[in-house]
């Protein structure tokens, strides 16, 4: 039987665009650029669909362009996007993504994400064997609600996970309902970054932080680097994952690949290291490919591991 999954959340197109920050007042000429559909919670989505789990995505998006091409987008690969909500009033988020030298910035207009709220979610319908609700600092409506509907996803027996993304604002922990949030999550997945900003500790160590931050209340935390690999500690045990080495062509959507792979994996096996080394291997594949494209099946990520000498996970 497929795992089910309730992705919450952010819902917007990407652009992407490989290119040098222009000058003040002037201008670049690049070659090409890429649209896709984007948002940590649609890629969640999707990440998880490739992966063989049953899939539905909860978002609030524009009755327009956009929308409508990610709607396509998401239906073509299998994602349930019945409980979207589809609104006249508000335009679908954008964000751009531009990419210099493998390094990643983002300008976001967040359109529908931000007035996402809980009357436009069906608590009744509320259950998954996994519910993922992530980029809390975007979905500005719903922030106050994130940690009665995880405790809610809890008691009808989800594993509920959590990723807060980058804070524009730059405000981090003192922002209202984030401490409370992460303490009602089973699964916390930050970057190193965000675990740094939320935690206070800048120039702490992964390991330590991930200690840190399951005395804030979550059972497991992942901590991301990227090409530095990850950090993953449930009770007592703390591991360091090394990245696979691969040929970077797109990092956008890597972490939310390594999230998704992380939380099937950890569903099926219970078992923290193998899962966060499967989500390695999901997160490398994801790298060698433009946006959604490369996006790996189960056969593709086990495959990989085969070759690097692991055993494969069964999802």
């Amino acid at each position: 039987m497929k795992t089910t999954v309730l992705c919450i959340g952010d819902a917007n197109i990407d652009v992407i665009l490989r290119t040098r920050f222009p000058p003040r007042g002037k201008q670049v000429v690049i070659s090409d650029y890429q649209v896709y559909g984007g948002g940590c919670a649609t890629n969640f989505a999707l990440a998880c669909s490739r992966l063989g789990a049953s899939v539905r995505l909860i978002g609030k998006i524009g009755k327009d362009h956009w929308g409508a091409f990610l709607i396509e987008k998401l239906r073509k690969n299998k994602v349930d996007v019945s409980e979207m909500v589809i609104s006249k009033y508000v335009k679908t988020g954008v964000t751009f993504a531009i990419i210099e030298d493998e390094e990643r910035s983002f300008i976001t207009f967040r359109g529908g994400n931000a007035s996402l709220s809980i009357q436009d979610i069906p608590l009744k319908k509320l259950m998954a064997n996994i519910v993922h609700i992530p980029s809390f600092f975007l979905v500005e409506s719903l922030r106050p609600h994130y940690a009665k509907l995880m405790k809610l996803a809890r008691s009808r027996g989800a594993i509920v996970s959590f990723d807060t993304g980058w804070d524009p604002f730059g405000l981090w922990r003192k922002t209202p309902h984030l401490l409370r949030t992460i303490q009602s999550t089973d699964v916390f997945l930050p970057n190193l970054d965000e675990a740094r900003r939320i935690t206070g500790r800048i120039s702490e160590g992964p390991k330590k932080l991930a200690r840190r931050l399951l005395t804030m209340g979550p059972k497991i935390v992942c901590i991301k680097m990227g090409c530095r690999g990850s950090v993953v500690a449930e009770g007592t045990r703390v591991y360091r994952i090394p990245a696979f080495s691969v040929e970077t062509v797109d990092s956008t959507g890597a972490g939310d690949v390594y999230n998704a792979a992380f939380m099937l994996a950890y569903f099926k096996t219970r078992d923290v290291l193998r899962s966060a080394r499967f989500a390695s291997a999901a997160a490398a594949i994801s790298v060698t490919g433009p946006g959604w494209e490369r996006y790996p099946s189960r056969s593709d990520v086990n495959g990989f591991l085969r070759t690097h000498g692991y055993a494969p996970v069964d999802l």
